[in-house]
């Protein structure tokens, strides 16, 4: 078999195939042998009558579809690894000819994986800055603790504040007609300065018990209701309840209640020490951040146009899972609920393009330093994955699942590798199921979804879980 290739940009390769006639006639006798045995003529058993005669009866045009079926894979797979192309997509044939007694000629268009040029990666360098953790930030986490642990109490002797929860009945207006044609009663309604539509949170404000008041409001351009964005519309609002957060002592009670210690004091070393861990992990996430930026600022690659169209797609996917997971139809809401799909893929296309050049400059740098997960590591990291999945034995079994591990691994690695590198330490490969250790190591796990585009629920069903979502909710 004769193959020419031919780059060209976007990572492209295009490959001119001439197969021998010898394999053509093979491919030929196999679709004859394949279709021979349905083929019914009247006093033969199926596929004894004469060959000529079962030829007649399947036609050139099925024998022939049937024998490029066969071959084309075949020879454009031999092409792909003649060439060591990587594809990453299935290739488009265009067949030249095909018929019997002759060569075959085949032209087929195949994006693969891009090469990446890195820049000087040693001579990166990015500093571990944590966060001070200091008194004033562990009284500011304990009040957040006690909001948390807050109650709300009638306020009705009272006029309408920042921060109160209330019961209202609700009703929307467009130039004078009501958008719905019965009003939403019994509604909860945070009086919230940031998440209320501006103008509504300044009606709402210093309103009373039993009060209704008319607030004329300009819908903004991304409010839900299409029809209505960017247009003025009137709220009328009747208070029928309002409630104040109370906050609960600081003292021991507190702690006990939130389960972290059982006295004030052991409360504030443990705030002290998760706010500790937390500053730790978060400072070196954003040094490696820091580092995988200036990985990428400084590699040249070409982007192919494929692997951001699978990245949004994977993206789509699990906005589909999430929405799922709270008990909402993703293509309902596409079809009928006025969600732009289109308008999410154009808008998430660039950060998509920045995950896969992310992940190129990282898979690169593995290959480039010589990181390779053994299988023990990923065969320790499946079962840290799946020990609490009821599939665990099928999925084990999986070649993809497995693949996507060795994948994840690699990257994280290289993750690791390029920080501390950044950071003018040397790493090395921690031992198999070891798991995350330190800081570094849990920010590396923690940005595989973030910074290099991975994430766990994207091997199905390697993880899963979700946010509940909350009902009875105003959305305005």
């Amino acid at each position: 078999m004769r193959v020419n290739v031919e780059r060209q940009p976007g990572s492209v390769v295009e490959l001119s195939i001439e197969v021998p006639t010898e394999q053509v006639e093979g491919a030929i006798e196999r679709a004859y042998q394949r279709l021979a045995p349905r083929v019914k003529v009247s006093g033969f058993r199926p596929g004894r009558a004469p060959r000529p005669i079962i030829e007649r009866q399947i036609g050139w045009p099925a024998l022939r579809a049937e024998a490029l079926d066969l071959l084309l894979p075949e020879a454009v797979g031999q092409a792909v690894d003649e060439g060591k192309l990587q594809a990453i997509d299935t290739p488009e044939v265009e067949i030249q000819s095909f018929e019997r007694l002759q060569p075959a000629r085949f032209r087929a268009r195949v994006t693969v994986k891009p090469e990446v040029k890195l820049g000087g990666y040693r001579q990166i360098r990015a500093a571990l800055e944590p966060r001070l953790v200091t008194p004033e930030l562990v009284d500011e986490t304990l009040e957040e603790l006690r909001r948390q642990h807050a109650q709300l109490v009638p306020a009705d002797d009272r006029a309408v504040r920042d921060g109160d929860h209330l019961v209202v009945d609700l009703q929307l207006f467009k130039d004078g007609s009501p958008v719905e044609e019965q009003p939403g009663t019994d509604m909860d309604l945070h009086v919230d300065r940031d998440s209320l539509i501006e103008g509504l949170f300044q009606g709402v404000e210093g309103m009373r018990h039993g009060e209704q008041k008319e607030i004329p409001v300009r819908l903004p351009e991304n409010y839900h209701r299409k029809e209505l964005a960017g247009g003025d519309a009137v709220f009328r609002v009747t208070v029928k309840s309002i409630k104040e957060q109370e906050l609960p002592p600081l003292d021991d009670e507190l702690a006990r209640t939130s389960g972290m210690a059982d006295n004030l004091q052991d409360l504030r070393v443990r705030v002290e020490e998760r706010l500790r861990v937390v500053s730790d992990r978060d400072a070196a996430y954003a040094q490696q951040k820091a580092a995988l930026d200036a990985l990428v600022g400084s590699a040249v690659m070409e982007v192919p146009d494929v692997l951001v169209e699978d990245e949004l797609d994977r993206e789509v996917r699990n906005l589909a899972i999430e929405l799922a997971q709270q008990g909402i139809d993703f293509e309902r809401l596409v079809g009928f609920g006025g969600f732009d799909l289109e308008k999410m893929r154009r808008e998430r296309r660039e950060p998509a393009a920045q995950r896969v050049r992310e992940e190129l400059a990282l898979d690169a740098l593995a290959l480039d330093v010589g990181l390779e997960p053994s299988a023990e590591h990923v065969e320790a990291e499946i079962d840290r994955a799946l020990s609490s999945s009821p599939d665990r034995d099928r999925l084990k079994a999986s070649e993809r699942v497995r693949s996507y591990v060795t994948e994840r691994l690699r990257l994280q690695w290289a993750l690791l590798w390029l920080a501390a590198s950044a950071r003018g330490e040397a790493w090395t490969a921690p031992l198999p199921g070891s798991g995350a250790t330190d800081a570094g190591e849990m920010a590396a796990v923690h940005a595989a979804g973030e910074i290099v585009g991975f994430e766990e629920r994207e091997a199905e069903p390697l993880s899963s879980g979700g946010a509940e979502g909350e009902g009875g909710m105003v959305e305005v």
